[in-house]
């Protein structure tokens, strides 16, 4: 009866705040807000998807008339873009577009989808570069910042709502003179915190979660229920978190304002400074080759190999002896050369990528090491698996595009070695790319971790908070 006493004069002291109020109704219109960005940035992603989609179905059915119309007797408009030419099917001017759909509850969290490729125009001329050049041209500003999204909003507004219900949920009674009275009572101060601490929370919570829950309704998200309870698990052990602090600053017995300010440094600390202190740590422990080496490598191993193409077409034979079989004339023909000279291109510039791929794995461990001692990017890392748009679809994506270049170069360097010609039905027997989603188990095998380690630390400020409202109680 108590407790139900303290969450109906709760209610009332809330609902007579005005200051309050306004607050609550301002974080409702940012969660709105936010939401509405989200879809937007959606909503961007798919034209863009829907005009390379387009894009490919009209140059297919160029390459079909024109190939129709060299059958029936014509020209070919340039011998240089002649789509009998395997080099040329299989080259940029008969790409297959590889697409990544955006994430299940992409509308909630951008996360890496306006920093990584979400879509490649696949040839035989596909290599690592072409995985660290590609993507939209976006807005410098929009990436130096991050997007405002639902997941910007949880992770680093959310935590100053709990600190300005939870800084004076104790020290103002105290301040007020109500602390004695309240004691007098058949309660104990761990009771009427805890009440009251919840009640907060459970605002902060529904509307987080509520927030959550109308983005992945709108967003069509609840096709992955799984994925959705991960979201909603992350908000509430978060959430919980920066209540845990707040209580727990409150048992210290200082003043009001000084706990305002501790729990807007620890803010500051957390959300802020440590994640920036990890990434510039990663960053300088292990920075990325410059682009600049990549584009000059390749431009160097291009005009070597235009001198030596004999020579690497023969080591290319040796090391691929199923396909010494293709190459039927004495003298090789200048498509045949000039594809050895690509390959050894390719090999020039993958070295570098592989140092790019390992220094970049060497910052994504660091990264991943440190994470327990900052809450936010427990969740930042959670909020982005959940939704669809973190590093790893998009490093998987990548995967399933490198193979698919496998098989679309499988495809058409027997003819070029062999100088053979293209038909119409080689157009339409080109490979197709599907995307295979993960299956969640992956995604609930990742979020395992970094949910085990949120929850610790709500433990580990939850405790001494609990521990410390006990003590006011007989201190009084």
């Amino acid at each position: 009866m108590a407790v139900r006493t303290i969450l109906g004069n709760e209610a009332r002291l809330l609902r007579a705040d005005p200051a309050l109020l306004a607050g609550l109704a301002l974080f409702g219109a940012v969660f709105a807000y936010a939401l509405l960005n989200g879809a937007a940035w959606v909503a961007r992603q798919n034209t863009t998807l829907e005009d390379v989609r387009a894009a490919e179905v009209e140059r297919s059915a160029a390459l079909e008339a024109e190939l129709a119309e060299i059958a029936a007797g014509a020209e070919p408009a340039s011998r240089f873009r002649d789509p009998r030419s395997p080099t040329v099917l299989g080259g940029n001017r008969g790409a297959r577009t590889a697409v990544l759909p955006p994430g299940p509850l992409a509308a909630l969290s951008v996360g890496q989808s306006d920093l990584r490729p979400y879509y490649y125009d696949v040839s035989i001329y596909t290599n690592e570069q072409t995985f660290l050049q590609n993507g939209e041209v976006e807005n410098p500003l929009n990436l130096m910042v991050g997007r405002f999204d639902l997941a910007f909003v949880l992770t680093y507004l959310l935590p100053l709502l709990v600190i300005a219900l939870g800084y004076s949920v104790l020290s103002a009674e105290r301040e007020q003179g109500t602390l004695a009275l309240t004691l007098s009572q058949p309660v104990t101060v761990r009771a009427v915190v805890g009440a009251r601490l919840l009640f907060r929370a459970s605002i902060v919570i529904g509307l987080g979660v509520g927030a959550s829950l109308v983005g992945a309704a709108v967003s069509g998200g609840f096709g992955t229920p799984g994925r959705v309870a991960l979201w909603c698990g992350a908000v509430v052990l978060y959430t919980l978190f920066w209540f845990g602090l707040s209580a727990w600053v409150n048992t210290l017995g200082r003043s009001s304002s000084w706990n305002a300010t501790a729990l807007v440094g620890a803010w500051l600390a957390l959300v802020v400074v440590v994640p920036a202190m990890v990434n510039i740590a990663a960053g300088l422990l292990h920075p990325l080759p410059s682009r600049v080496e990549m584009i000059s490598t390749a431009r160097e191993a291009s005009n070597e190999a235009v001198n030596s193409r004999s020579e690497l077409l023969a080591r290319y034979l040796e090391d691929h002896p199923e396909m010494a079989g293709a190459v039927v004339a004495d003298v090789a023909g200048t498509a045949a050369l000039s594809w050895a000279a690509t390959v050894e291109v390719d090999r020039r510039v993958a070295e570098v990528a592989a140092r790019y791929d390992e220094q970049l794995a060497q910052q994504h461990s660091i990264v991943r090491r440190y994470r327990i001692l900052s809450p936010a990017l427990l969740a930042q890392e959670l909020l982005n698996d959940a939704a669809g748009s973190g590093d790893v679809r998009f490093a998987d994506f990548d995967g399933q595009v490198r193979a698919f270049a496998e098989a679309w170069r499988a495809y058409f360097v027997p003819s070029i070695l062999s100088g053979g010609v293209m038909t119409s039905e080689a157009v339409a027997g080109r490979p197709v790319f599907t995307y295979r989603p993960e299956p969640f188990t992956g995604v609930v095998g990742r979020a395992t971790g970094p949910l085990l380690l949120l929850l610790l630390s709500a433990m580990l400020v939850t405790v001494p908070a609990i521990v410390g409202l006990g003590a006011v109680r007989g201190a009084a």
